[in-house]
């Protein structure tokens, strides 16, 4: 049965905070302040416009030269992205009729990177993450915005309850009169940005983090068990790693797996854990039961975490994963897999190794686990907004494109007709685009 009352108490204190933004707008509290409610009069968001910022955003845009390149290698990489995302959820909604997917179909939160909404992202690294992309987000646009000679009217933060945003809001006359390259580089420039980021951060967290953790031992870890569990039964114990296997020594989840294989079930064999908190290896007598009616392995009855770090480098070893492609999606995925955040009770299955060692593992554990959040929000806003659907970056992005390819195959057309044309092709995607987001939720339950 779904528990209703997290959802119900969340439903609660945003309602209290519209009744709040309502009364205080009201009485003419916000505006002296530069606080607006967003949609008027209650929100639920409460903006935050100033013109504080707008020196600072001067000084960053004054090497106009290195912006204006910036800004060409930001359309392209875009570009690319647009296409990658596109094709990316394309390649999901072939897979929603998959028996897994409709058994267990995805929630309509998972399909929003808001933290404290979606249950896959920490409310505290996914505010962090959250912050961090947007913010830079919106000041990549700003500055731009300062290298195309476009008027800053205001900058600022978006709240909901807690801040969840950023915008810098250019004089829109003076963007429509912009060349359409400019324009490009100014629409493009917020998604590259946020991509950039992400692949700075999961550099640092695979290499300059994750290459100081190794796994206390090889072999497969015991997170718990499962009624009548054979393994509980024996004696065994969770937070241990399974080491060997009627002599069967496992160093590896698919040599675990082959190793179970060839069990047979009411058989009585030896199986080896070693115990990081005490440094011994124990020996075990487990008699399996049963066997597995889908895989035909025998059953441990215990919740197996494949100890291994490659998944958190997961170039280094991409055969394991099934070539590149899938080792990237496998470390996009890790939120989904059980495998991000690092916490209890993956970290009993690692150790420390190198200069890192001096640092405190609960401080290790969250520093790692903030750069792995920066990476993946930074990945998430930034291929969100490079699709070609407007109100989207990308979205305006694909339409002036479309437009100029307008222009140049048909030369001499009317304004009014080409208009037609652009809008058509731009809503036509923007529809496909909600189309095959839609899809994800609607395809597994028909």
């Amino acid at each position: 049965m779904v528990d209703v009352l997290p959802l119900l108490a969340a439903v609660g204190v945003i309602v209290l905070w519209c009744l709040g933004l309502y009364g205080l707008q009201r009485r003419g509290l916000l505006e002296p302040h530069g606080l607006q409610p967003s949609p008027p009069p209650a929100g639920p968001f409460l903006m935050w416009k100033t013109v504080r910022g707008r020196q600072l955003i001067d000084r960053l845009a004054r090497p106009k030269r290195f912006w204006r390149v910036f800004g060409d290698i930001a359309i392209v990489l875009v570009a690319l992205t647009m296409l990658g995302t596109t094709v990316l959820l394309a390649w999901e909604a072939t897979l929603v009729q998959n028996a897994a997917i409709r058994s267990n179909p995805p929630s309509p939160e998972t399909l929003l990177g808001l933290p404290g909404i979606n249950p896959i992202i920490p409310l505290g690294y996914g505010i962090l993450g959250l912050a961090v992309a947007i913010i830079l987000h919106e000041f990549s646009h700003g500055i731009l915005s300062r290298v195309a000679n476009i008027k800053i009217r205001s900058l600022g933060l978006i709240f909901l309850i807690f801040p969840i945003g950023a915008f810098v809001e250019p004089d829109e006359d003076e963007l429509r009169a912009l060349p359409r390259r400019e324009r490009g580089r100014l629409y493009a420039v917020g998604p590259a940005t946020n991509v950039l980021l992400a692949v700075l951060f999961a550099v640092l967290f695979s290499t300059l983090i994750l290459t100081s953790v190794a796994p206390v031992h090889h072999g497969v870890g015991i997170v718990g068990f499962t009624p009548n569990s054979p393994a509980a039964l024996a004696g065994m114990q969770p937070n241990t790693v399974i080491t060997s296997i009627n002599n069967t020594e496992v160093h590896t989840y698919n040599e675990f797996v082959a190793a179970l294989s060839a069990v047979q079930a009411n058989t009585t064999i030896p199986v080896w854990a070693y115990n990081p908190a005490t440094g011994q290896n124990t020996s075990y007598s487990v008699t399996p039961v049963e066997r597995n009616p889908t895989t035909g392995r025998a059953v441990l009855g215990i919740y197996a975490f494949d100890v291994s770090t490659d998944y958190y480098h997961p170039l280094t070893n991409p055969d394991k994963f099934g070539g590149v492609t899938r080792s990237i999606l496998a470390y996009v995925s890790l939120p989904f897999s059980g495998y991000s955040p690092i916490d209890d009770p993956a970290t009993h299955f690692y150790q420390i190794k190198g200069p890192a060692a001096v640092i405190p593992a609960p401080l290790f554990w969250l520093f790692a686990n903030a750069l792995y959040w920066l990476f993946w929000l930074n990945l998430m806003l930034g291929a969100t907004n490079a699709l070609p659907a407007v109100p989207l970056d990308g979205g305006y992005l694909f339409k002036d494109g479309i437009e100029g390819l307008v222009s140049r195959l048909r030369k001499g057309i009317p304004t009014e007709q080409r208009d037609r044309i652009v809008r058509g092709v731009s809503y036509t995607f923007a529809f496909l685009i909600l189309g095959l987001v839609l899809w994800q939720l609607i395809g597994p339950r028909i």
